[in-house]
């Protein structure tokens, strides 16, 4: 690559409108193009997300401690909050 700058569109040039679509579209050409221009921004400015956890299967729930931790959940606990639940339709209670 060479650094021969008569070789770039003039600013507001059909070419360089097309450049400028291709570049912004590609967050790795953005964020190459804002480093040459002395611009130093954050990588999350150019669409890079934190990776998520993918498709891979979680390494952790078949684990004993998973396991022993699973059987210790009380269960009514739920049960019992479900008691307090109410429907309201047109601005009156169901069970009314």
């Amino acid at each position: 690559m060479s650094d021969d700058k008569s070789k770039i569109p003039a600013k507001g040039t059909p070419q360089w409108k097309k450049n400028e679509t291709i570049i912004n579209n590609n967050p790795a050409l953005k964020q190459a193009r804002d480093i040459s221009e002395g611009l130093d921004k954050p990588a999350h400015r150019y669409g890079s997300t934190h990776g998520g956890k993918g498709s891979a299967p979680r390494t952790d729930t078949n684990s004993q401690a998973w396991k022993d931790a699973y059987d210790q959940i009380d269960w009514t606990a739920n049960r019992d909050a479900k008691k307090n639940y109410r429907v309201k339709i047109n601005g009156k209670y169901v069970d009314e």
